[in-house]
């Protein structure tokens, strides 16, 4: 039966979208799509060496907020190299942004967006407006990494994972905690490239926001093969696992029905 249905989907799956996590760990990663830009938003930041990378490989560098407050406080200990890493804009209602601390970068010329509307949080607002940084480009080729998006307030990392419903379903936004990324899978076919060296092997699908979600995978340790749907009154495919975690690349593909979240498991904290 599992050999059956491999075959049916490796004959019928068309991959509409690829998805990859290597950006946090290589300077190289074939799997970017256009110029990344990078959010920071209100918690703790990674391990000096990941935020170098993502910083020195984003176009646009944007602190939502309070998130200004975490970026100058992660150099506390060394206001020298505090001065590499000026963000290009400053956005949101900015009223939790220390003023000492939006005076400094304004100083050395970082724009100050004022964003005041309470129908929208400063993480979407920050979307918003980096969308309009992007028109003139192809703004769906271009990845998001957001570092501060999990953990810390439980309706704040809600929030924030509801914000991927609001951006083109061609648009890569990766939600980058210490101990885990997440992205939304949007109904259709997905592969995504797995590195068992710095990720996982534990990994989830999630049905976040749908009723249920009828899936197919490939690649994973406990398969679904469509025969019961995801559902938060049913099961959810928590604690799976990569199929191969001793191969140095696991492709794992996804076929699903409604929009989905993917998270794996890293550890990007100081070590």
């Amino acid at each position: 039966m599992e050999m059956e249905m491999e075959m049916e989907m490796e004959d019928e799956t068309e991959i509409e979208l690829e998805w990859s996590t290597e950006f946090l760990y290589s300077d190289y990663s074939m799997y970017t799509n256009g110029a990344p830009s990078l959010i920071i938003l209100n918690y703790i930041l990674p391990r000096k060496d990941i935020l170098d990378r993502l910083w020195f490989k984003a176009k646009f560098k944007l602190c939502a907020d309070g998130g200004t407050n975490r970026l100058y406080n992660y150099f506390k200990n060394n206001p020298a190299e505090r001065e590499k890493y000026i963000p290009d804009y400053i956005c949101g209602d900015l009223d939790s942004v220390k003023p000492e601390i939006l005076d400094y970068y304004i100083s050395r010329g970082s724009q100050k967006k004022l964003l005041y509307d309470q129908d929208h949080t400063d993480f979407q607002k920050t979307l918003m407006f980096l969308r309009s940084l992007e028109e003139e480009e192809s703004f769906v080729k271009n990845d998001v990494y957001v570092l501060g998006a999990l953990n810390g307030r439980f309706d704040h990392t809600i929030s924030n994972v509801s914000s991927l419903y609001k951006v083109p379903k061609e648009k890569h936004v990766y939600l980058i905690a210490n101990e885990s990324v997440v992205f939304l899978l949007n109904r259709g076919n997905h592969k995504i490239y797995c590195f068992p060296k710095y990720e996982g092997p534990t990994c989830g699908l999630l049905p976040i926001g749908v009723t249920e979600a009828n899936v197919m995978t490939l690649g994973l340790k406990w398969n679904l093969d469509g025969s019961f749907p995801l559902s938060f009154k049913t099961i959810v495919s928590s604690s799976n696992a990569f199929e191969h975690p001793e191969q140095e690349i696991n492709e794992v593909i996804v076929n699903t029905d409604q929009p989905l979240y993917w998270s794996v498991e890293c550890d990007l904290n100081e070590q």
